[in-house]
């Protein structure tokens, strides 16, 4: 009864909430016409297809002036087979989106103060917000972690690093292979990976907005399992790309409205196992070999159409510490198409970071919630980018270390953390990157909580 009654609570709270992000959305918007706020305004350009509808979870507050901001997804409906409410992110409805090949998200401003509470800065020093967006590397919900989730529960997986994810406009991660209980494993395959269903639970909990679903494992159970994952994924509210239930849909990407202002999310994946890419008929990943001219139109055509432009790349050999040629060249084209940063995965250990055309490259994320068997695939980091509309990107480092038989991430201080942030300094260094160290932490750029102080 207790608990029914704190789930009633959090409901209750909820619908307040959007009722109040209703209201605020209205009088920010009376305010800027009647020219009360003298603020910097720019409003999402998202096609006309795209209809933002009503599924939210939350986001701490990011915006400025202690205004906090509800994330509203809108993911696209690719099974008709229904789920139980318990599994869905806070058992929020949601409606069917009119463009069956795009995700959309939107956010609307909700008070946590009063707008009196804090002056509002003068136009001539009001900057855009930079996009924050926290990464981490490949997720596995099989295996060892697998075992640890049900002993404890998907939310436990990612505790420790909860803190880091949850509180930026934008956290993502690669889900490597479909989580569901459906389908039939690809026998043929060396490795096989299904995660549990409770791992949508620890995404939701720690705040992970957008996954990639383009890389080697999706279809490891087939189609049925993969059509299960976008239907849990929509369900719970979280964004993704990179697969679809045809071509089409796995080549387009998922559209986010963030306080920075709107995102498209690209993924694509170069390690493709035979039968793996999507088609017009058939469900499967979005995959990127050596021609390259239709990414960087899709690219470019967005570029046109929204503020940001991220790129995910399933990419590399594994256990290989250096980018190999092709990352380079396809993340320089991507970035020359006009995306503002790009994260890879895949080599199962961490690899350097690069700034092209004042451009931010992650080239490794590393595994992020992986068992593991060496100490070289255990180590691991989040990294917290500020991606400006102008001007250099800047991002903090934040190392981890994952448990080598249950997976989970854990940020590490002291000898471990210099072990970690040592290693990825000498891999920056040679892709012409000075990374930063102090004590725990590691930054590219300004260290931008001490420009706070």
């Amino acid at each position: 009864m207790e608990s029914s009654g704190r789930q009633q609570e959090l409901h209750r709270l909820r619908r307040d909430n959007r009722v109040l992000a209703l209201l605020a959305s209205v009088v920010w918007a009376g305010a800027a016409a009647l020219g009360l706020l003298n603020v910097y305004v720019h409003p999402p350009t998202i096609a006309s297809s795209l209809m933002p509808t009503t599924t939210a979870s939350s986001l701490p507050p990011t915006t400025p002036y202690n205004v906090g901001s509800t994330l509203v997804t809108t993911p696209v409906t690719t099974s008709s087979e229904s789920q139980n409410p318990a599994e869905s992110r806070d058992n929020r409805e949601k409606t069917d989106q009119p463009d069956q090949n795009t995700q959309t998200a939107t956010t609307e401003a909700v008070a946590k103060t009063t707008l009196a509470a804090k002056p509002l800065p003068d136009k001539d020093t009001l900057d855009p917000p930079p996009l924050i967006i926290a990464a981490g590397g490949d997720v596995l919900g099989d295996r060892g972690v697998g075992a640890y989730i049900d002993r404890r529960g998907g939310q436990a997986v990612f505790d420790y690093v909860r803190p880091f994810l949850e509180t930026a406009q934008l956290a993502f991660v690669n889900l490597e292979g479909p989580v569901s209980d459906k389908g039939a494993r690809a026998s043929w395959k060396e490795y096989t990976f299904r995660a549990r269903p409770a791992l949508i639970d620890g995404l939701v909990h720690a705040g992970i907005d957008m996954v990639s679903l383009a890389n080697n494992h999706a279809l490891d159970w087939g189609p049925s399992a993969l059509l299960d994952t976008f239907t849990r994924l929509e369900q719970a509210g979280i964004c993704y790309a990179g697969a679809g239930k045809d071509a089409k849909q796995a080549a387009s990407p998922a559209i986010l409205v963030t306080p920075a202002g709107t995102v498209a999310f690209f993924a694509f994946t170069n390690i493709l196992p035979g039968g793996f890419a999507a088609t017009k008929s058939s469900p499967g990943v979005n995959p990127l070999l050596t021609e390259t001219k239709a990414m960087r139109t899709s690219i470019g055509t967005w570029r046109k159409k929204v503020d940001y432009v991220i790129v995910s790349f399933h990419w590399g050999t594994e256990y290989k510490f250096s980018p190999d040629a092709l990352q380079q060249q396809l993340a320089h084209q991507a970035i020359d198409a006009g995306a503002d940063l790009v994260l890879g995965h895949h080599p199962h250990v961490i690899q350097g970071l690069e700034v092209y055309k004042d451009r931010l490259i992650v080239y490794s994320l590393g595994d992020f919630v992986w068992d593991h068997y060496s100490r070289e695939t255990g180590e691991t980091f989040v990294v917290r980018a500020h991606i400006p509309k102008t001007g250099l990107p800047s991002a903090e480092i934040v190392p981890v270390y994952l448990d080598e038989q249950t997976g989970v991430p854990k940020p590490v201080e002291n000898d471990a953390a210099e072990r970690i942030l040592h290693r990825l300094q000498v891999l920056c260094a040679d892709l012409g990157l000075e990374l930063m160290v102090s004590g725990s932490r590691a930054w590219v750029g300004h260290n931008p909580a001490a420009a706070a102080e």
